[in-house]
């Protein structure tokens, strides 16, 4: 029997999952910065941005607040509709990095986690992102924004 109950254990520790429980997170990223038009016409205009800002949380869970970022990426508006693909890297105050990607149509986009350093190695996830303010640029070549973005992470129990 002791030998049953011992096998039984084995078999739920080997299977019970290696991550610390789904946490979630709700922040407000602002950023100003650059953008270098590729093409230009009446119907199409692509360009690169390179941006940097930082984050604030939003409620209760204070994951990633008063983090710095740097975001670049390529953008297109067709006949009006604006698209994108960005990466960004995403610093804490510790200086450990989480790095992700994401898409963007019109004022709502996705992200997901493709790597973390330190506290933050393994991190899985993503969420959504929703543009709340895109603001006239200081000046020709710049661009200034902030987006709400949430959703969800899973960091691995151990390395």
């Amino acid at each position: 029997m002791t030998r049953i109950i011992s096998f039984i254990l084995l078999i739920f520790v080997a299977i019970t999952p290696f991550a610390h429980a789904e946490e979630t997170y709700d922040i407000t990223n602002c950023w100003s910065g650059d953008v270098t038009l590729l093409y230009k016409s009446d119907n199409l205009a692509i360009f690169n941005f390179d941006v940097k800002g930082m984050s604030i949380a939003n409620g209760e869970s204070k994951a990633f607040d008063g983090w710095s970022m740097n975001i670049i990426g390529t953008a297109k508006v067709e006949a009006g509709k604006y698209s994108s693909t960005f990466y960004g890297s995403y610093k804490s105050p510790e200086g450990d990095i989480v790095v992700g990607e994401g898409n963007r149509t019109g004022g709502e986009g996705d992200w997901k986690f493709i790597e973390g350093t330190g506290k933050w190695e393994g991190i899985t996830g993503g969420g959504t992102n929703k543009l709340i303010t895109n603001v006239p640029p200081v000046k020709q070549g710049t661009t200034q924004s902030c987006i709400v973005a949430t959703g969800t992470y899973t960091l691995p129990k151990s390395k």
